[in-house]
């Protein structure tokens, strides 16, 4: 049998993240049909059976994702379950999980409302394709644990700690950010280097770490070196190694550099922009030729390396300058992708905090924290200048120096919890365009709210307006 405990508290959360997102529950069954991950009422049956003749057992047998659009019609599928008469689900989704052509699980999508129901079927083919890339994505990790026990590794540190990360893996559903992904995976297979840009925090060594865990070189090395964190006179031997005997201090034996231990795998230079200009025509050259030398040897060693670049710096000034070399510039930016900062993510924050929060609170082993809705509200508008791992940093205080359930102002950290932080709010818009700004925060803020999980009825009645009123904001902020 496919053993999913060693990636159990990835599946969790990862249907957790789904389910925030998708506004859906969510549920994944092994292949013995028992529930190891679930959302909503699913999450109190995590380990048990799902029942004897339940349509997502159905698809693990027929291996088709199926939709059911009324499960109470006398063709649906679940007529054989035996606890048809109990079950509140009014229309689901299912996808059967593969691993090399075999049934070894399924994910399934449920709606319990009338609107739920209604969203599903009107949006069932996005979802179904969904779907098959988390299928896709679950085969991903299971082949490599395979993998792993195989090759004699611990399985549980392969998988998990050494960051194994997917495109799925990054948080967030701005537009932006999802066009930076959708050409991210166009090119992942390829050989081409490629050349993040973004500020520092925004996420670059993440974007990196998918592009190489979902390419047809994960299961080789990643390498992560930063420019600017090692002295000059050392970064060429941590890069291209060195004989024995090389220079005063060097080991005996000598000793192979970055580009070796990628070998086959992938490289990433952090802050590629503060490389010594003196060693810009080395890391060209090995480009150009794909191949190294190590500091006092004499032999040409080939590489097979995909390299991935980033900085924060304006290289185009650089070059300008002469402080970077154009045909380095020109070599390294072969596919630009731009990380946006968190200030144009606004609408990614809530998810973010989410996240961040459910990982501290984990790390402690603490119950899920709330956070007051107009903490909430004022961390949207805050434009966090170290981006996201500022955020992350924040949250991790937070939860660290929290007195009851819920975050407040009270526990924000001393930075932030200050006068004029509260005078953050955009600047240079018309009284119109902030006041629908803050509207859309609200709204925002409201319907991904846990108390609230997209219940419109309840946030239209908290706001006091019509539903109508609602559905028509929800769609000019286009936040459904």
């Amino acid at each position: 049998m496919t053993d999913f405990s060693y990636i159990q508290d990835f599946v969790q959360t990862f249907s957790e993240n789904i389910s925030e997102v998708l506004g859906f529950d969510i549920t994944i069954l092994n292949e013995k049909g028992i529930r190891i991950s679930g959302t909503g009422s699913y999450k109190y049956s995590i380990g048990q059976p799902s029942p004897e003749g339940s349509y997502l057992r159905m698809i693990m047998e027929t291996k088709q994702p199926a939709m059911i659009q009324d499960v109470m019609k006398n063709e649906s599928q679940c007529m054989s379950c035996k606890y048809m008469g109990q079950c509140k689900v009014l229309a689901s989704i299912g996808f059967p999980i593969l691993k090399r052509d075999r049934a070894v699980g399924v994910i399934g999508i449920m709606g319990f409302s009338p609107e739920q129901k209604e969203r599903l079927i009107r949006n069932s083919d996005m979802l179904i394709r969904f779907l098959h890339h988390v299928s896709a994505l679950l085969e991903k990790k299971l082949l490599l644990l395979e993998y792993s026990q195989e090759s004699g590794c611990d399985a549980y540190e392969d998988v998990d700690a050494r960051k194994n990360v997917s495109f799925d893996s990054i948080v967030g559903h701005n537009t932006g950010l999802r066009d930076v992904v959708k050409k991210a995976k166009r090119v992942a297979n390829s050989p081409s280097t490629v050349l993040i840009r973004g500020d520092s925090g925004t996420g670059k060594e993440l974007l990196a770490q998918a592009i190489h865990h979902e390419s047809s070189r994960r299961k080789n090395p990643f390498v992560a070196i930063n420019c600017a964190a090692i002295p000059e006179n050392l970064l060429e031997s941590e890069l291209f190694g060195y004989e024995g005997g090389a220079f005063t201090g060097s080991r005996r034996e000598g000793s192979i550099g970055k580009f070796e231990y990628a070998n086959q795998g992938t490289l990433f230079l952090d802050e590629i922009g503060d490389m010594p200009l003196s060693l810009q025509p080395k890391l060209l050259r090995v480009l150009q030729e794909r191949s190294i030398e190590r500091i006092g040897g004499k032999k040409i060693i080939p590489i097979d390396v995909r390299v991935i670049a980033a900085t924060h710096r304006n290289l185009e000034d650089m070059v300008e300058k002469g402080t970077f070399r154009e045909d380095l510039y020109y070599r390294l930016n072969v596919i630009p992708l731009h990380t946006k900062p968190l200030k144009e993510r606004s609408d990614d924050i809530v998810l973010l905090l989410r996240y961040f929060i459910r990982k501290h609170c984990r790390t402690l082993k603490i119950n899920e924290l709330s956070i007051d809705p107009v903490l909430e509200q004022w961390l949207i508008q805050y434009d966090w200048p170290g981006n996201i791992r500022q955020l992350e940093n924040a949250v991790e205080y937070m939860v660290n120096i929290a007195e009851s359930n819920t975050i407040g102002f009270h526990d924000l950290p001393d930075y932030l919890n200050k006068q004029e932080n509260f005078a953050c709010f955009k600047r240079g818009l018309s009284l119109e365009q902030m006041v629908a700004e803050y509207e859309k925060n609200i709204l925002q803020t409201f319907y991904f709210a846990e108390p609230y999980r997209n219940d419109k009825e309840k946030i239209s009645q908290t706001l006091q307006i019509s539903l109508s009123t609602l559905y028509r904001k929800l769609d000019k902020y286009q936040l459904v």
